[in-house]
């Protein structure tokens, strides 16, 4: 009992110092672990704003994954663009004029890699037949796992990007089905975010079964620990579909985008987009066979007409009202009547 009277005592007395700095100096190792509370309180500065919401955080790591050829490398691409053009790209928006990119591939062919970043580089609005010191790409792939981390490291530490791409990040790692591999991975990436301050973009694969959306092996396990925002990327119609699966900060909108005949970027629609278009075709026509009818409704009234032309539910036919009025296609007069907008 006095033994840990003492303890708590020694504890008090420490804690009893006026600064943070005071309890580093009383020559124990830990007490420099211990979180200022007393310093201002530095707020989240983004690398980009997707459908109007900011994202991808300064100084944290950041995942790309989906199924093989759908598209999770270009996705990488398309942002590296908007990161260079200095200006919107569809939806996404960068949130300063320069960033610096480095991008590091482990997989493509130095052929396709190439085409890759010259891709983006037009995209940008740049030249694409030579290298822009604010995008430096390495191809990574004949080197060994241990040449391709130090090549990583150095080029980090020498250029102090903005934001690192790494496609093929399970190329760092012998297995990434190891755990104790996948953890040592995962804490040198955020060693390196932590000694010069860049965001870490890591590309990898999904799981092969189409009911499993993780990220592959105990590495994707491993990382999705760590990651502030994880993107998945899905192929439709020719379009690339890109959705927030997970953030620790409010979750952006969707993004779509294509490669055009001329191996160009091109915006695309979202899978809500699409639906919201085919929404609203279809509520248009089923409104136009109420209103030849009748000039104004009141609402059940409505309700129970959209449901006879639609052979929906009435339940059913009052939300889509809902959503119909919330689109303009309706308006509610003075005398509460629902009106078929012109």
């Amino acid at each position: 009992m006095n033994e840990t009277k003492e303890i708590i005592d020694s504890i008090a007395v420490e804690l009893g110092k006026e600064t943070v700095a005071g309890l580093q100096e009383c020559g124990k190792s830990y007490f420099k672990y211990v979180l200022d509370l007393s310093l201002p309180t530095n707020e989240t500065k983004y690398m980009l704003s997707i459908g109007g919401v900011d994202t991808i955080p300064s100084g944290e790591l950041i995942g790309i994954k989906g199924r093989a050829k759908m598209g999770k490398s270009q996705f990488g691409y398309y942002l590296i663009s908007v990161l260079l053009a200095g200006q919107s790209r569809g939806t996404v928006r960068p949130l300063q004029a320069r960033y610096k990119v480095l991008l590091f591939d482990t997989e493509q062919s130095k052929e396709s890699l190439k085409k890759c970043c010259q891709r983006a580089l037009r995209y940008a609005g740049l030249p694409d037949n030579k290298n822009d010191i604010r995008f430096i790409p390495f191809f990574l792939r004949p080197l060994s796992v241990e040449e391709r981390r130090a090549v990583i490291a150095d080029a980090i530490e020498g250029e102090k990007p903005d934001i690192v791409f790494i496609d093929g990040v399970r190329d760092l790692l012998h297995d990434f089905n190891s755990l104790e591999q996948s953890g040592e991975l995962i804490q040198w990436l955020m060693t390196l975010i932590s000694d010069f301050g860049c965001t870490i973009v890591c590309v990898l694969h999904q799981n092969k079964a189409k009911d499993d959306a993780n990220m592959r092996g105990h590495l994707g396990t491993e990382l999705l620990n760590k990651l502030s925002d994880c993107f998945e990327v899905s192929k439709k119609d020719g379009a690339f579909m890109v959705t927030c699966t997970d953030s620790r900060n409010v979750v952006c909108g969707d993004v779509a985008f294509s490669i055009n005949a001329k191996g160009g970027f091109t915006e695309a629609e979202t899978v809500k987009d699409m639906k919201d278009a085919d929404f609203l075709e279809k509520a248009k026509r089923i409104l136009k066979l109420c209103y030849d009818k009748k000039e104004c409704y009141g609402r059940n009234e409505l309700a129970r007409a959209y449901a006879l032309e639609s052979t929906l539910s009435e339940s059913t036919a009052r939300r889509e009202i809902r959503k119909a009025k919330d689109k303009n296609l309706l308006y509610v007069g003075s005398n509460e009547k629902y009106y078929l907008s012109t």
